[in-house]
């Protein structure tokens, strides 16, 4: 008797044992959910990707290469836990030392980053809570190097989409784009008047500007879309204006530059502030480009 009760105890322990081990096999079979990013279903007529958080989720790579004022050295740094570049890494890699951006790393598999090799040329990175950088309107900014410029990045010097998050300041200067003289595919963000200027395309279109004194100073998603009849710019998610454009297209095979329109003015070098830049060699549809403002908007409290 005592013996079947410890063939019985027995069996029910090992009954338990395989119903246990069943459900953590089956549960098992699950994998892990892969985590959802902006740009995952969107790199399709893609030119290059750059931002202070990580933007795809196959992305593996560093988000920015810094150079420390201090001695010059240079390191890189991926994202923290939120999925913003690591401020607790740089702050303590840096100390008390002024840190500026070497190298703003495409995230779009084209390899298409944004580098600056002068040390006086480098735009000053701010590890804040909203990580940016600002060039000081002499003569930062970063550059993509690609075999024809900006005629790489958008379709043959004419459509194509930024989205960016930037915070506009007032001076004359040329935010991003390629510029020889009238040539241009560029923007003003904002111009010493305080207006938003958009020209993708030989200057200077009819419609090609909006007021933007009440954005001046202050963090703003912008979108600037060419088509092929139309020249767009929105701000916050809001169409700004929506004009046929009747110049011709930019011919241009500068390298496209962040901070400045790579050209031959070079005393309008821009003190905009960068965040997030992403853009596509065509005129993206409306759903694309309004999910990719929304998402920025809502990830950045805009």
């Amino acid at each position: 008797m005592i013996v079947y009760k410890h063939k019985k105890i027995a069996f029910i322990f090992y009954f338990i044992s395989l119903w246990g081990y069943s459900q953590i096999a089956t549960y098992n079979q699950y994998p892990t959910l892969k985590p959802s990013h902006i740009l995952d279903e969107k790199l399709t007529d893609i030119s290059f990707a750059f931002s202070m958080r990580v933007l795809e989720s196959d992305y593996v790579g560093p988000l920015i290469r810094l150079r420390r004022a201090g001695d010059n050295a240079e390191q890189d740094f991926g994202w923290g836990d939120n999925d913003i570049v690591d401020i607790v890494a740089i702050n303590a890699w840096r100390g008390a030392n002024n840190v500026f951006v070497h190298t703003w790393y495409d995230q779009s598999g084209l390899n298409r980053h944004a580098i600056q090799t002068t040390l006086n040329r480098q735009p000053r990175f701010y590890p804040e809570t909203f990580p940016y950088f600002q060039g000081d309107g002499s003569n930062d900014h970063l550059t993509i190097d690609t075999p024809n410029g900006i005629q790489d990045v958008t379709t043959n010097g004419d459509r194509g989409t930024v989205i960016g998050v930037m915070r506009a300041t007032r001076k004359s200067q040329h935010s991003f784009g390629v510029l020889v003289s009238s040539n241009r595919w560029s923007a003003h963000v904002n111009w010493n008047n305080q207006n938003l200027y958009f020209d993708p395309g030989v200057c200077c279109n009819p419609t090609r500007n909006f007021n933007n004194s009440g954005n001046n100073n202050v963090w703003e998603i912008y979108s600037f879309i060419k088509t092929n009849t139309n020249s767009i710019a929105r701000s916050g998610g809001v169409q700004r204006f929506n004009g046929a454009y009747i110049r011709g297209r930019c011919t241009r095979t500068e390298d496209f530059a962040i901070g400045w329109a790579t050209g031959n003015q070079s005393a309008q070098h821009a003190t905009t502030s960068f965040n997030e830049f992403i853009m596509y060699k065509v005129d993206i549809n409306a759903t694309e480009y309004q999910e990719i403002e929304e998402n920025s908007i809502t990830f950045w409290g805009l």
